[in-house]
Order: C-alpha cells, then structure tokens, then sequence
C-alpha cells in the first residue's frame, strides 16, 4: 500500500488509488510503498452512516479552522475485508451504501463542501441467524459462499471446545504458540490458492450449474 495513505491505496494499480495518489501517480512523483496486513474491518449494526463512509473531521475544524476529511469504515476496508455481525438486522440505509459501493468499488462523499472520492473495493463476510431476520435479496447475491452452522452435539468435541477456550483465557501468548504451526500452514495453503486463482479454468457446464 502507499505509505500513510488512509485508504488503503494501491502504489502500482490505478483502479486501486485515491484521487490524491493517483494525481501525484500521473505526475510521476514516486509512491513510498510498505505492506501492512490485510485488515478486517467490523461494521457494527449501531453504525451511522458518516461512521460507515466518513464525514468532515470536527476536530480539525474547531481546532485548526480547516476542512478536513476522516475516512470511514469503506476507506479502511478498502482492499481488505468488511465483517458484518448480523448482517441480516443491517439497517437499510446501510445496506444501501454497501450495495453502492460492491457494485463500483468506490465511495463517494459530499459533506458541508467536502467532496471526496475513493476506492472501496473490499471482501463482505457476514454472520446472522435466518430466524431473526431474512437478507434482503440485493444484498444476498454479494456473498459468493456460505456456511451453516450447526450445533455440535458431541459431548467429547464438545468439552474439547471449553477446555481450548479455558486455556485461551489462561495463557494466550501459550495457546497461540501451540498452534502456530497450524495457522502457519493454513496461511500458506490460502496464500498459495491466491497465486493460483487467476490460473484457474472452468468447464462450461459447470458455469451453467
């Protein structure tokens, strides 16, 4: 990503970039680039909508007297994850914004003569129970995959569960280091299925299925 940028900018792709980053790409001023870790990023169901897509910076303009612009939740999972806790109870204006922005990746926000615009580009992962409320269908066809969750029955995997949960609260530093080398090749294998995506081909009948 571009060095200190807020938005998570691509120093190469230009689809991925900022307005401000992709100026200075075209004026050919070089991009200070560093990596940082994917983020996850968790959209709260409470979340207003300047929390969700930014807003002016308040304190800067009582402190400073300018207008500055504090990039929301999108900008900060911009080329990253966006996880939603009981995304089926999500507000519908929020739905609103979220469905704007999957469906051209970028974010656009006008507020009190700010007007900003920037790439929101991000994996949605959600979690609820149908039960309490159904996806509305826009939204539903955002999530390429699903999981059902069923509860666990055995009693023995079961007391396994609260043991590994117990140990965690104990010691985390130690319950983490006993599984690293798991996580480690977890890692790996997702890192290595991300090279071999763009390789991959598949048949016609199966597109049609």
């Amino acid at each position: 990503v571009v060095q200190d940028d807020p938005f998570n900018s691509s120093p190469t792709d230009p689809e991925f970039m900022s307005d401000s980053v992709r100026e200075m790409f075209e004026k050919g001023e070089s991009l200070p680039a560093a990596k940082k870790k994917v983020p996850m990023i968790d959209l709260p169901l409470g979340a207003t909508e300047d929390r969700v897509c930014g807003t002016i910076d308040i304190e800067k303009a009582l402190t400073e007297g300018v207008k500055s612009f504090e990039p929301g939740l999108l900008a900060k999972a911009n080329r990253g994850l966006l996880y939603v806790d009981e995304v089926n109870l999500l507000d519908d204006h929020l739905v609103d914004v979220l469905l704007d922005s999957a469906a051209s990746g970028w974010n656009t926000v006008e507020r009190e003569g700010i007007s900003i615009k920037h790439p929101a580009q991000f994996v949605l992962v959600g979690s609820g129970n149908p039960e309490e409320g159904e996806l509305r269908p826009q939204l539903l066809d955002r999530f390429g995959m699903h999981a059902e969750i069923r509860t666990i029955a055995d009693p023995k995997l079961r007391v396994e569960i609260v043991q590994q949960r117990i140990d965690f609260d104990a010691n985390p530093e130690e319950c983490l280091k006993a599984y690293e080398e798991k996580q480690k090749e977890l890692r790996n294998k997702i890192l290595s299925a991300k090279e071999l995506l763009p390789k991959v081909t598949i048949n016609d009948d199966l597109r049609i299925k």
